[in-house]
C-alpha cells in the first residue's frame, strides 16, 4: 500500500463475536479485518450488552468512569477494551458499558 494508512473507527450495535442477531454483525466484524489487512489503522465501538461475558472476551477496562451527557442529566459509563483477530494482527474493540 503506497497511500497514507487512515485511522478507521467502526461503530456498530453489534459486532461478531460479541453480540449478533443479524447481518450486521457479521460485517462489523469481518470489515475491520479486510481493511487491516490493507495496512489501516481500525478499530471497533460497540455497546457492552449484559449479555457479554467478560472472562470469555477477555475484557478490561480502558477508560475508567466518565459522563454521558443525556437530556437533562448525566450518565456514567466506562470503556472496555478486547480485541478481534485479524490474520496475524488484532483489531481493537472498544465496549462502551453504563452498568452501576
Amino acid at each position: 500500500m503506497n497511500e497514507t494508512p487512515l485511522k478507521i473507527l467502526i461503530l456498530s450495535a453489534e459486532v461478531v463475536p460479541f453480540a449478533k442477531t443479524g447481518g450486521l454483525a457479521d460485517v462489523a466484524g469481518a470489515l475491520p479485518k479486510a481493511l487491516k489487512a490493507l495496512g489501516h489503522d481500525v478499530r471497533v465501538a460497540m455497546p457492552r450488552y449484559g449479555r457479554i461475558d467478560p472472562q470469555r472476551f477477555g475484557l478490561r477496562e480502558a477508560l475508567g468512569a466518565f459522563p454521558v451527557p443525556m437530556d437533562s442529566h448525566s450518565d456514567e459509563a466506562r470503556l472496555l477494551e478486547s480485541a478481534i483477530a485479524a490474520g496475524d494482527a488484532t483489531v481493537p474493540v472498544y465496549l462502551v458499558d453504563n452498568a452501576p
